[in-house]
């Protein structure tokens, strides 16, 4: 005989199966989106009405707030593309837990990626772009929203150089910080001189959201 408990256990389980597809299905499409340009889409996908929800990529700065994502998803997805510019990013190796009370879920994904950097007076440049994602998601009315985004740039190099020898676009460039930009939490991008770290975190199974997107800057893999 099955137990309520057991039955319970049962459909909490099938729940989860249920979110992690969603899930799956939510971040592809933004990558999709993200890949074609399409800056409305990609804000569609983010949890607006969270007071923190949160952008942060390579060491560009973290983007809190309902304003300042707009503002930089316009800005970076939303701009004119230029004849023969492209950046293509892709997920793989996902790894996925969604907190016991459905309510949140913690994810992160491998992406390598590869585009062209458009030049006015040649053709354009072959870049490879590898990185990794973090991200805390949100569970609003039935639907997943990104809560929390970290995008973890590892690597950004000349295709016909590589990611040994030019070591030229790891680093943003010598410019202003945006206006909206909060100080970077964490960017360790390969060099011939760096170590790399265990960063971000495997996500670890957990009962519900404790307050802060912190698990992704975990070092210790043993809990």
């Amino acid at each position: 005989m099955v137990t309520e408990s057991r039955k319970q256990d049962l459909l909490n389980n099938i729940a989860k199966l249920e979110a992690y597809h969603e899930l799956q299905n939510e971040m592809g499409r933004a990558a999709a989106a993200f890949n074609f340009r399409q800056a409305e889409k990609v804000l569609s996908h983010f949890a607006l009405s969270k007071e923190d929800v949160s952008l942060e990529y390579a060491d560009e700065g973290v983007f809190e707030g309902r304003e300042a994502v707009t503002a930089i998803i316009n800005e970076v997805v939303g701009a004119p593309q230029k004849p023969g510019e492209m950046l293509d990013i892709q997920l793989t190796t996902p790894m996925i837990e969604v907190a016991e009370d459905l309510q949140t879920a913690k994810a992160v994904w491998w992406c390598p990626g590869g585009g062209a950097i458009a030049n006015d007076d040649k053709d354009p440049d072959a870049i490879w772009a590898w990185g990794m994602i973090g991200a805390d998601f949100v569970n609003e009315n039935g639907v997943w929203k990104i809560w929390h985004f970290h995008y973890f740039r590892y690597i950004k190099c000349l295709y016909e150089k590589g990611w040994v020898e030019d070591t030229s676009m790891i680093n943003r460039l010598n410019t202003p910080m945006h206006p909206m930009a909060k100080p970077t939490t964490y960017h360790n991008p390969y060099s011939p001189l760096s170590v790399r770290e265990a960063i971000p975190a495997c996500p670890r199974p957990y009962k519900t959201y404790e307050g802060s997107c912190s698990w992704m800057l975990e070092k210790d893999k043993t809990k």
